[in-house]
């Protein structure tokens, strides 16, 4: 590869890929509040420094697939990894149904949230559901991919189920490779699923030029496979639709 094209790919790259975060703000989220008895909330954590809204990246491109089916009673944000406060800001608001600024127990009986994340975006989720914990809210379905950061990986008990995709291949940013549950009577773990990219020439990858796929490293490709990508929306969809 000549010098040229490596920092024309560099340059590609980082426009995909790199740290590109802002402030992100309450009023960025578009979900009507409260929302209706009923209806789910499905909330997605970014990685890294990644912006809540940057389109290409996984969280929030899988967020739009969510979104774009229109599924009736279904709500679905993205929020920044270090800006979990106002995810937890947003649940309140989503299920203090008759607005006196807390979560009743009976309102929190009634609350439906899914939560997904990948990378510091998935170890952040983890964290999301443990806080929706002490407010009594149960989490239906809860998504892990490539999980990085320090934690147990114990999935509290107000999850129903879990699941989790990881790399290992990566020299330093390995993914999480264990969920366990807190009470395994009451959460089920679908998936501690490896992925491995030993050997395979190529990323899969969504809409990236040949020069970006060759720059990228095993953490960033857990980003673009079409086949986790596309499992993951489908349990997000069944998930959010699910009445039980």
């Amino acid at each position: 590869m000549s010098p040229f094209a490596l920092i024309a790919g560099t340059l590609l790259l980082a426009g995909v890929l790199c740290a590109d975060s802002r402030n992100q703000e309450f009023s960025d989220f578009t979900t009507p509040l409260p929302v209706k008895p009923g209806d789910t909330l499905v909330i997605g954590v970014v990685g890294g420094w990644e912006r809540w809204d940057n389109p290409v990246r996984c969280v929030r491109r899988t967020a739009i697939v969510v979104k774009r089916q229109n599924l009736p009673g279904v709500q679905v944000e993205t929020v920044e990894n270090h800006k979990l406060e106002l995810a937890e800001e947003l649940a309140r608001k989503a299920f203090d149904f008759n607005r006196d600024g807390v979560v009743s127990k009976e309102e929190a009986a009634k609350a439906r949230v899914v939560v997904f994340g990948q990378s510091m975006g998935g170890r952040a989720a983890l964290e999301l559901c443990r806080t929706l914990e002490g407010m009594g809210i149960q989490v239906r379905l809860l998504i892990v991919v490539d999980a990085f950061g320090k934690d147990s990986y114990v999935v509290p008990a107000n999850v129903r189920e879990a699941a989790n995709w990881f790399q290992r291949d990566h020299l330093v940013l390995k993914g999480a490779p264990e969920l366990t549950a807190a009470d395994p009577h009451r959460t089920r773990i679908l998936e501690n699923t490896q992925i491995s990219f030993k050997g395979r020439k190529d990323a899969q990858a969504y809409e990236l030029s040949f020069v970006q796929r060759q720059l990228m490293d095993e953490h960033a490709r857990m980003e673009y496979v079409p086949e986790l990508w596309g499992k993951i929306e489908r349990m997000l969809i069944e998930a959010a639709r699910a009445r039980d």
